[in-house]
């Protein structure tokens, strides 16, 4: 063969766009897809099957020879998509995510909320457990290595249904708040620095006041709380004095709200509030006002009852995107941003049985965004893996125990992964699941995989 013949350029052409497609491969090789490149669907990769996809990538060979490595069925293969395709055939298939046998502690009866901070100014998280028989506070310290010591107890209102936590009183100690169903108020604990509280004090809020958020809503630099009242007129805003006392405004939403998040929906810079009516089964959008507070109020009607919601750009776009915990069937629905407070019709993804609350969390360490939902029915916690570009793996299933109420995301043994802390309602337990999953640590994926085009 002569050193300038046609088939000896193909060749060297040929050559040289396998290295620089595995030299990307190799530099991106982050992603847990389950077992994209597969082609013969017998659960894994063959090295002809690998280097089919590698000429699928690089325009060599058609889409069509093997339609599993194009995920998306785009008609073309993104980088993400040839990666997946290599880690298949390097490390097997199936999300790479894991996570220990829970450890349990006990609190007091039925705990329906729980919120993690550091309440003793040692750096580590410690839990904060709302118990919704006993009306009180369970607050477990942690030991400096992801273990917590026995519960200390803390009276609140009737029917903690709600937790959150911050420095309402601007001392530098985290404090706690509790949406109190039965009463009908807010308890403000003020911490002490130490791990221990002062006695609780009551501001009245909605009618069965549920769900309960921290945030400086009107740009005063103090914290306020956000609580979603499935009974009253909407939703209650306390606005912060900033000495731990707050002033009670209403300020609207949807019909029986159960949860309410903020984010910047309306891409405007200022963020708006998002409600969840599982009684009328729609979303009401409330635009945020520069100064602080709300105005107006549009509907996003679904098919499913939403109990919670989450706002997230989960496919890249700099769009907020919104995602709800429909807690009476086995779904979550995703809603992808389109500007401007504009939605796309729901995408359903299935999750375990009662999502009540659904997260969203870089739960494996790959710098795209998962979802994480809380599953009361089932039992379980389900994890699907983002892709990056709103496309979701796998149904990663943690068995947790009985009514699993509550779940909150944080690395409380400080290894860098995010562990899952639950709510265990029927077994008067928290439980902590420590994160091993094999992705730590690892490269991150770009949001936004670009195509391959080499030539």
């Amino acid at each position: 063969m002569k050193r300038d013949s046609p088939s000896l350029r193909s060749s060297m052409r040929w050559i040289s766009q396998i290295v620089v497609g595995f030299g990307l491969v190799l530099q991106m090789a982050d992603v847990g897809f389950a077992c994209p490149g597969d082609c013969n669907g017998d659960g894994r990769v063959a090295v002809s099957e690998l280097v089919l996809s590698v000429r699928i990538a690089l325009r060599e060979a058609s889409v069509d020879r093997c339609r599993q490595v194009d995920a998306d069925d785009s008609g073309t293969v993104t980088i993400a998509e040839l990666v997946g395709a290599v880690r298949a055939a390097l490390g097997g298939c199936g999300p790479r995510l894991a996570f220990a046998a829970p450890e349990l502690y006990a609190t007091g009866d039925s705990p329906r909320s729980v919120a993690v901070a550091d309440f003793d100014g040692d750096g580590w998280p410690d839990i904060a457990a709302g118990n919704h028989i006993s009306h009180d506070l369970s607050v477990l310290l942690n030991d400096g290595t992801g273990k917590f010591g026995d519960e200390s107890r803390f009276a609140v209102g009737r029917i903690p249904l709600g937790t959150a936590v911050g420095d309402f009183d601007a001392d530098g100690f985290v404090d706690i708040a509790t949406a109190n169903g039965g009463s009908d108020d807010v308890s403000i604990l003020l911490g002490i620095g130490d791990g221990t509280f002062a006695t609780e004090q009551r501001f009245p809020a909605g009618q069965d006041a549920r769900t309960i958020i921290a945030a400086d809503v009107d740009g005063g630099g103090t914290l306020d709380l956000i609580v979603a009242a499935p009974s009253s007129a909407g939703v209650v805003l306390l606005l912060g004095r900033g000495d731990g006392v707050f002033d009670r405004l209403v300020v609207g939403g949807g019909f029986n709200p159960w949860w309410a998040s903020l984010g910047d929906v309306t891409g405007d810079g200022v963020d708006d509030l998002v409600t969840a009516n599982a009684d009328s089964s729609d979303l009401t959008i409330l635009a945020g006002l520069a100064g602080g507070g709300f105005v107006g109020r549009s509907r996003i009607a679904l098919s499913s009852a939403p109990f919670s919601v989450a706002i997230a750009d989960l496919d890249g776009d700099g769009e907020m995107d919104l995602l709800t915990g429909n807690g009476r069937d086995a779904s979550v629905s995703l809603l992808r941003g389109g500007g401007g407070g504009a939605f796309a019709e729901a995408q359903i993804v299935a999750v375990g049985d009662g999502p009540f609350p659904v997260h969203i969390a870089d739960v494996n360490a790959d710098s795209i965004l998962d979802i994480v939902t809380a599953n009361e029915f089932s039992g379980d916690l389900s994890v699907r893996l983002g892709v990056g570009d709103g496309s979701f793996e796998g149904d990663f299933r943690v068995s947790s125990g009985p009514s699993l109420f509550a779940v909150a995301i944080v690395d409380v043994d400080r290894n860098g992964t995010l562990d899952l802390v639950t709510a265990l309602g029927g077994s008067d337990q928290v439980a902590v699941h420590l994160n091993q999953s094999r992705d730590a640590g690892s490269v991150p994926v770009p949001r936004r995989p670009e195509r391959i085009r080499l030539y």
